[in-house]
């Protein structure tokens, strides 16, 4: 507990200096954890593997909650400087308007559909990151290696998550009202991200909320297509909803033991989309509170 609260405490005021900065320099920022966090899970996987005599271990395959940032922040990352890129590409069509004839837009793709999956990612590192970065703690077994190296590294690993998911919150980028359409020449860090509104809507919040939690329950889809491929191969339980495997949370457990496996799975992927959810709706409430405050400072 105590290394948790430490972590957590270095974490928060990480993500809150670093909300601080420059929105270029947040997207730079978290251009580093988008490269580090692959690497070093790479890495984790071949050690897991030699230290299991060359036999790879199903059980650690890289498809928990906590292993969604791995895949979702470099795909936000290089879908947010693919938008950024197009958006120089038709600036630049712009200012040749005046010169050339009318320029047909080179560049493909749907910009709003690019930014409603960068919004979707964002609120679901947001969301669904910092509540399993945080009570993957509850229950620290399953953070514990045979080597020490691999036990720091699973410890870094959650309060990374924890960093993310406050960082997003802090910073605005998962804060914002999903009912505006994006300004298309606004230059931000995060331009398809619309902009915060003034006043607090539950049911805004919560239609907002549909789409990270939407992924989630794809994500679990995949996980469980996973367990049902792979229970053959060895020991996996990703997402831990597998059905071939026993319980492994707490409290959980007891529920699992006395109504059995399924009921247990569907209580605790409701469980996840509760916490999430509630992690959600409460940054847009406080995001207004402290938006009234500072407007009624300044006047």
């Amino acid at each position: 507990m105590l290394i948790f609260l430490i972590g957590f405490l270095l974490s928060a005021l990480a993500a809150f200096a670093a909300s601080r900065l420059a929105e270029p320099k947040q997207n730079l920022l978290l251009n580093i954890p988008a490269v580090l966090l692959p690497l070093s899970e790479v890495w984790k996987q071949l050690l897991l593997t030699a230290g299991n005599g060359g036999s790879y271990l199903w059980w650690y395959f890289p498809f928990q909650l906590c292993s969604m940032p791995l895949y979702l922040l470099p795909l936000r990352q290089l879908l947010l400087a693919w938008q950024q890129s197009r958006r120089r590409t038709a600036q630049k069509a712009e200012a040749h308007k005046a010169i050339y004839s009318p320029i047909q837009n080179s560049s493909s793709g749907n910009p709003l559909a690019c930014a409603f999956i960068i919004r979707t990612l964002t609120d679901f590192l947001a969301d669904f990151g910092l509540l399993a970065g945080v009570f993957a703690f509850a229950d620290q077994t399953g953070m514990q290696y045979a080597l020490p190296v691999l036990t720091l590294h699973s410890y870094l690993w959650h309060f990374t998550m924890i960093f993310l998911g406050l960082f997003l919150h802090f910073s605005g980028s998962a804060r914002k009202s999903a009912g505006n359409k994006p300004a298309v020449n606004k230059p931000a860090v995060q331009p398809e991200l619309p902009a915060v509104s003034d006043s607090f809507s539950f049911q805004k919040s919560l239609k907002s909320f549909l789409p990270p939690a939407l992924l989630f329950l794809l994500l679990t889809g995949i996980a469980e297509l996973l367990n049902c491929l792979l229970h053959t191969k060895g020991t996996i339980d990703m997402f831990y909803i597998s059905p071939w495997e026993p319980s492994t949370q707490v409290i959980l457990r007891s529920v699992a033991g006395r109504f059995g496996r399924g009921p247990e799975i569907i209580l605790y992927l409701c469980l996840i989309l509760t916490g999430a959810g509630l992690i959600h709706v409460g940054s847009r409430f406080l995001s207004c509170r402290f938006s009234r405050l500072s407007a009624s400072r300044t006047e």
